[in-house]
């Protein structure tokens, strides 16, 4: 959770870091050039929406469709009605960006709905007619006054140094905490999305009204939205799910990529089957985390892959098999000596060191709240390139026959 926050952190900051840098030289761009500032962020958020939608991700189209709106009435690309044409244009900008808050913190905890169902479509019109609220307000026919945007918040003394309306600064920061929260508890690509378009956003508000800046945030923040789909699909591809751990494609990809000198273990939980069937595929996705978590660390340089279903992989690059057996015998007695206790649904699922209390020490427990310990093992078939002097997927196979003889041999074993 920590390192996905930070991961968000340095990225979002780290763009418009970049971003702030380069706004001296926006402002002296060629006049030549001010239709591609002006104009490059739409492509951007088309793009971005395409993306989201291909990807099933709602929530972030219905705030980047809406992100749409406003970027072209802030603009003026698109000019409201008579009737809706703001008297005050700032605080109509402050309007806007107050509904932009309100509408990120209510689709941060919507659920995907998708967009050709009757919800889907709802939230499409709900998006599409959500202007019209700042535009009526700071309208000359509005009957509700907008004083209320200029309230003081907070100390005068602090009140004095801002830069913004107090209503404004104090809606953005716990528009961000929430944001943030969200981020720790459950990191995703919705939740990174919405914090590089609020950091944008405010800064956007910061610059205003020199639009030149704010075409140039705004395209920065639709960049990085970019960035983190991107990365999700690759998280997608790449790692699996469950375990956290890469997935077949990155084995493939690391075969291909491997030198001169290489070991492949081939790891296979014992009797998968019959625990899955005796305490249901729950416990049975338990199982599979606990033991990934095992092998993640196994050491000695290994990368660790799930290869399908109860099956893993470590590619020991620059060992044979003589260095690499010691790091699978120790990985091999860890898995069996680790406490597995099939607990109640209501309890944790399962604890990861029988010794979690000191040396000695049971692991402690509530009454009712757990079973009796259950013991699992794996079974593990090593093979290296020097030994066959065949290719990484000839390797790949004379691991595996290694594996089903540590498994006829009587399993929690290691054999070559």
């Amino acid at each position: 959770m920590l390192k996905a926050l930070f991961s968000t952190l340095l990225i979002t900051l780290g763009f418009f870091s970049l971003a702030v840098y380069l706004l001296p030289w926006v402002d002296d761009l060629p006049e030549g050039l001010d239709f591609v500032r002006h104009y490059l962020s739409y492509p951007v958020l088309v793009f971005a929406m395409l993306l989201s939608l291909s990807f099933n991700q709602t929530r972030l189209f219905f705030v980047l469709y809406l992100t749409a709106i406003f970027l072209v009435l802030i603009l003026g690309d698109v000019k409201p009605p008579a009737y809706f044409s703001p008297i005050d244009q700032f605080k109509f900008i402050q309007l806007v960006f107050l509904l932009y808050l309100v509408a990120v913190v209510f689709f941060l905890y919507s659920k995907e709905r998708g967009v050709l169902t009757l919800r889907g479509i709802f939230r499409l019109l709900l998006c599409t007619a959500l202007p019209l609220i700042p535009l009526w307000l700071a309208g000359e026919h509005s009957p509700i006054s907008t004083d209320w945007l200029s309230v003081t918040v907070f100390p005068l003394e602090i009140s004095q140094k801002l830069l913004l309306p107090d209503v404004t600064v104090a809606s953005y920061l716990v528009a961000m905490l929430i944001l943030i929260s969200s981020l720790f508890f459950r990191p995703g690509v919705v939740e990174s999305s919405y914090f590089a378009l609020l950091t944008g956003a405010g800064l956007a508000l910061y610059y205003f009204p020199v639009m030149a800046r704010v075409e140039f945030v705004f395209t920065f923040a639709l960049l990085i939205v970019l960035v983190f789909i991107l990365r999700n699909s690759f998280y997608l591809a790449y790692i699996d799910e469950l375990t956290g751990l890469q997935g077949r494609r990155a084995l493939r990809e690391q075969l291909n990529k491997l030198g001169n000198a290489y070991s492949i273990a081939m790891i296979d939980v014992d009797l998968f089957k019959k625990f899955n069937d005796r305490y249901g595929h729950d416990v049975g996705d338990d199982v599979l985390k606990m033991v990934a978590s095992h092998i993640a660390k196994a050491g000695g340089g290994s990368r660790p892959y799930r290869y399908g279903g109860e099956e893993f992989t470590l590619v020991f690059s620059g060992k044979p098999v003589d260095e690499a057996r010691p790091y699978l015998e120790s990985l091999r007695q860890s898995i069996a000596e680790a406490g597995f206790i099939v607990r109640d649904k209501k309890r944790p699922k399962y604890i990861t060191n029988s010794n979690t209390n000191g040396p000695g020490k049971k692991p402690a427990r509530k009454k009712g709240a757990a079973k009796k310990p259950v013991k699992i093992t794996v079974s593990i078939g090593v093979s290296d390139n020097h030994r066959s002097g065949n290719s990484p997927d000839e390797v790949l196979k004379i691991a595996d026959k290694a594996l089903y003889r540590a498994k006829k041999k009587g399993r929690n074993r290691v054999s070559t």
